[in-house]
This record gives C-alpha cells, structure tokens and sequence, in this order.
C-alpha cells in the first residue's frame, strides 16, 4: 500500500500568467479551478524567499482532484527569482508533462503558430503490441516546460 495519494497537481513558476494561461486554458482547453493570492508571511516562507505574496492557480482538464495543473507568479519578489534558459535538446533529469488529448491533429497547426512554443519533435507514430498506434509530440510551454501531447488511435 502506497503511503501517498496520487499526484494531485504540478506546479509551474511562471514568469507571465497570461502566456502560461493563453497556452494551457485557451489552447489546450484546461479550466481554471480557482485564482488565490497567497499573502505574507506564508508566500515568502513558500518560496524561502522574499516577496509580497504569491499567486497560484490550479487548471484541470477533466475537473477531478489529481492530474492537474498549477501556474504560481511571485509577486514583488525582491530580489526578482531567477529564470532558467530554455534548453534546445531535451536534459537528463528534465520533468515533461505527459497531456492525453483525442484532437492531437486538429491541435498541431495551433500549436505550430502560438507565440512562445518550441516544438521538440513532429508527431511520431508508436506502434503498440496490441496492434493499436499512439501519436506523440513534444513541446515547450512559454516557461520552457517539456510537454508530451499524446494522442492514443490512428491519425484521421
């Protein structure tokens, strides 16, 4: 028995909610399953750092208590958190979001064209023991977030 439930959200430090929401809300069709501003003095013990307060929402794709998504922005962080590089390659040691999605076709020419995306790898058909495809293609969200979308069926 495991001595943990399962995971109930990632969450993602972002450096721009609008970005980060124009991506996972608006193209990827996750819903907002609340917005909180967390005040002082838990936000700066959050972060171990200082700040005025820290804000966090929670997406969900299927409004269920696990598998969901959070985008977390220091507010008045002082000094400003630093932002990594966005690696070209895929890194040991990387965490990548793996996203189901049924429409991994009609996505593909958003996703070429949303501001902010780097595509990783074209669709890549897996062939499946059972005889089934999977569709998978890799991507970075604006904050440099490995996301595999997979698409389980054949590309129709």
């Amino acid at each position: 028995m495991a001595a943990i439930d399962p995971v109930s959200r990632t969450t993602i430090y972002v450096r721009d909610f609008d970005r980060s929401l124009a991506f996972y809300r608006d193209l990827l069709g996750m819903t907002v399953q609340f917005d909180v501003t967390i005040p002082n003095p838990s936000a700066s013990q959050i972060l171990n750092e200082k700040c005025d307060a820290l804000r966090v929402i929670v997406l969900s794709a299927a409004d269920t208590q696990s598998g969901n998504i959070g985008l977390a922005q220091p507010i008045g962080a002082n000094p400003p958190l630093p932002h990594r590089p966005i690696p070209e390659r895929i890194t040991l040691g990387e965490t990548c979001l793996v996203i189901r999605t049924l429409h991994l076709k009609a996505l593909l020419p958003k996703l070429r064209s949303h501001p902010g995306l780097h595509m990783v790898s074209e669709p890549t058909r897996i062939a499946r023991r059972d005889g089934g495809e999977l569709w998978e293609i890799f991507l970075r969200d604006p904050d440099g977030v490995l996301v595999n979308l997979s698409h389980l069926g054949p590309w129709e």
